[in-house]
């Protein structure tokens, strides 16, 4: 995997890559051949682990990563995954994947990974997990994220919020809950990040 390194990827400058919002992280890797199937394109249980290089580097960015852990023994976990297919990818095909947070919560996040075709600049798919946060324990323990993570956190949330939802993102059970919830008149809840829980 070729991960396109930055200094603040919450700000990028362009890096080269033809594909996916310069203003988000982007992280560049190639469809591998344990990935295909026998229909001769990647498999649908491959694209969660496409996107977990890409996971863990914006964990280290946000400093919510290994030096995190080791010095709070705090983490996160993930509570709910979500594919949504939108077009093949076959062997060696060149991919950008960009991620964002796209909901925060006291103890929640929600992160949202676009899967583009780099070649020829359509996306594949797209990957949402829900984290909770947790004490690692043992036993772990869900808990409040702290306030100075939740900042950072906070931080990379609303720059992110600036941009436009992808195709394929009105699929999303999330963004479905968004739309059910608004039109209840409940809110986003007190933070105003959307977020479920």
């Amino acid at each position: 995997m070729n991960r396109v390194v930055h200094a603040n990827p919450l700000r990028l400058p362009g890096h080269g890559l033809p594909v996916g919002d310069p203003r988000l992280p982007r992280y560049r890797i190639r469809v591998q051949p344990e990935w295909i199937d026998g229909n001769r394109h990647m498999n649908a249980s491959y694209y969660l682990a496409a996107i977990k290089q890409p996971a863990i580097d914006l964990h280290q960015y946000l400093d919510y990563g290994d030096d995190f852990r080791a010095r709070s023994g705090e983490s996160n976990f993930v509570l709910e995954a979500q594919v949504v297919y939108l077009r093949e990818l076959l062997l060696d095909d060149p991919v950008v994947i960009t991620a964002r947070i796209t909901a925060l919560g006291e103890k929640t996040m929600t992160v949202l990974f676009e899967l583009i075709h780099e070649k020829h600049n359509y996306l594949a798919a797209l990957v949402e997990y829900l984290l909770v946060h947790v004490a690692l324990g043992p036993p772990p323990r869900t808990k409040a994220i702290p306030p100075g993570l939740h900042a950072r956190l906070h931080a990379a949330f609303i720059e992110h919020a600036q941009l436009s939802f992808p195709d394929g993102a009105n699929r999303l059970a999330s963004m479905k809950f968004r739309k059910t919830e608004a039109s209840s008149g409940n809110g986003a809840g007190k933070d105003g990040a959307g977020n479920r829980a």
